[in-house]
């Protein structure tokens, strides 16, 4: 029995079909059914069961999964420590960041981690969130710091915060002098949101909210970071819309940000690791922000408004 076929029962597994599983693995389907029908022959019983349609995993199947994995990640483990040991980066820590919300984690977390682990060496790279979540899958990310989405296997994570959306107007913008905005006040207004190709699950999820709402939306454009989405706004383009921490990190002259009448349309941040991370650097950092979240850090600041009031930052969740 080899590392290699533990591997590819593992990730057939995971998609329960073998093209998807040789997609993944970089491999032809044929090196993948061959090395799993060696592997059945060994154990003397099926793992999976294949028809034209389908693959399902069988009662051995399940059994013997349970511990392929475990073999599988300590491989891993051992293979990543032992490359890290060999390149002196053992105290390295490689964390991920989706746009908008690096900032303040590392404003509020290095210096607490620091006191904590003064010999660990922070390597901040900006990375979108299907970005970090393919690269804390491959080994070359620590730990991400992202937009909530659906994880893949062998990741954990954080909530962080949840933070209420807020609509993006030009001061001459007829609901510019609204207290709050109903969703269906948008509908058919020319809205400027995050970039589907670069978070399918974002985009997804903002228009979703605004569709539960009652709104009828159209998308004028989609962007990648909320500097390319203001001047759209400015010209009177489009609408946008934005976490209330972007908006008051990046006051923006003739365009003004208004709040959702409730319940507000939303996004989670949250922190995600390997769960079988090396070293004491990362649980360190988890549970940095996750003292830093339970007293409120991560809490935007108020918004200021122009006209009256102002739009608050929204609570944080405390579920793990």
């Amino acid at each position: 029995m080899e590392l290699r076929q533990l591997e590819y029962a593992v990730t057939v597994a995971e998609e329960l079909h073998f093209g998807r599983a040789a997609a993944r693995l970089h491999v032809t389907q044929q090196s993948v059914s061959e090395q799993i029908r060696r592997l059945e022959r060994e154990l003397g019983a099926p793992l999976f069961t294949r028809t034209s349609r389908r693959v399902t995993v069988t009662a051995v199947g399940e059994v013997f999964l349970r511990e392929a994995r475990g073999a599988v990640a300590a491989a891993r483990h051992a293979l990543d420590v032992g490359r890290r040991a060999a390149a002196g980066t053992l105290d390295d820590l490689s964390v991920g960041y989706a746009e908008d919300l690096g900032p303040r984690l590392f404003q509020l977390a290095v210096p607490a981690l620091r006191a904590r682990l003064p010999s660990v060496r922070l390597a901040p790279r900006p990375m979108t969130t299907p970005a970090q979540l393919a690269a804390l899958g491959d080994r070359r990310l620590d730990v991400g710091f992202c937009w909530t989405a659906e994880l893949p296997p062998g990741l954990d994570s954080l909530l962080v915060t949840r933070e209420p959306l807020v609509v993006a107007l030009s001061a001459g913008h007829p609901l510019a002098g609204c207290d709050t905005i109903d969703p269906r006040r948008l509908s058919h207004e020319p809205l400027v949101t995050v970039e589907r190709a670069v978070n399918p699950w974002l985009h997804d999820h903002f228009v979703g909210q605004l569709e539960a709402r009652g709104a009828t939306v159209t998308i004028h454009r989609e962007i990648s970071s909320l500097d390319r989405l203001l001047p759209l706004v400015l010209t009177g383009s489009a609408v946008g819309l934005t976490i209330v921490g972007a908006a008051a990190a990046r006051p923006f002259a003739g365009v003004v940000y208004r709040p959702f009448s409730d319940p507000s349309p939303y996004a989670d941040h949250s922190v995600v690791w390997r769960r079988d991370a090396v070293g004491p650097a990362v649980a360190a950092l988890v549970d940095v922000i996750r003292e830093l979240r339970d007293a409120g850090a991560f809490i935007p600041a108020e918004l200021g408004r122009p006209h009256q009031g102002t739009v608050s930052g929204g609570g944080i969740s405390h579920d793990d």
